[in-house]
């Protein structure tokens, strides 16, 4: 079985322990750099997105192979490309988070994921993050993008907040700001002056790409 298989029967069966042990070991026999490890999964990724576009797999399938992505990533890619003293390759970095007074964190975490599987530069600041936690991240980090995520209607409004605050600081141009969440819409991210909304994960990819470029 080829690396690129047994990663891919990992991911589908949840098996976070089995990829991690996987990573490991290929790094410690030196069959694989991390890179490479990345390489894999970010494609990997790309084809689990495309099932889920097509109705091949479902949400819960989706959110499964996200989570043990995102440790093994977290846990060894990421700490074995720090202590090799190379830097990770990146389409750009993004600061995302669900805002102040919600405490969500399922959908923020698969689009972060998917962000990061796809040559981004995350930096998830979790959950109830407030307009200054966004900024100063942003600032800290050189970010390009910052995304916020909303689920309860009554946490709209501190995405609105984020945007207003950075017009104060006179930073509102430097940052393409993005918005998601069930409540939210297209018209949503129109009426706060965002830069654009995305319904799902995939798209929140592609709308990153697109205002990268």
């Amino acid at each position: 079985m080829s690396l690129e298989e047994q990663v891919k029967e990992l991911v589908e069966e949840w098996d976070e322990d089995g990829l991690k042990d996987l990573c490991h070991s290929v790094l410690d026999n030196e069959e694989a750099s991390a890179e490479d490890l990345l390489e894999i999964i970010g494609n990997l990724m790309k084809f689990i997105g495309s099932q889920f576009e097509n109705e091949d797999i479902f949400l819960p399938d989706l959110i499964g192979a996200a989570g043990v992505v995102k440790v093994a990533i977290d846990e060894v890619l990421d700490p074995a490309i720090r202590a090799s003293g190379s830097e990770k390759k990146t389409l750009g970095k993004i600061v995302i988070g669900t805002v102040e007074s919600d405490v969500h964190s399922i959908g923020k975490d698969l689009v972060s994921s998917f962000l990061f599987s796809n040559g981004f530069d995350v930096y998830n600041l979790g959950v109830e993050v407030t307009a200054d936690e966004f900024i100063t991240k942003a600032e800290e980090v050189g970010a390009k993008i910052i995304g916020m995520s909303s689920l309860l209607t009554m946490s709209m409004d501190f995405q609105r907040q984020v945007i207003e605050e950075l017009k104060k600081r006179g930073l509102r141009e430097k940052y393409k700001v993005i918005v998601g969440g069930a409540p939210t819409t297209d018209e949503w991210s129109e009426q706060i002056g965002a830069d654009g909304w995305a319904d799902d994960a995939i798209e929140t990819v592609s709308l990153v790409k697109k205002l990268i470029e």
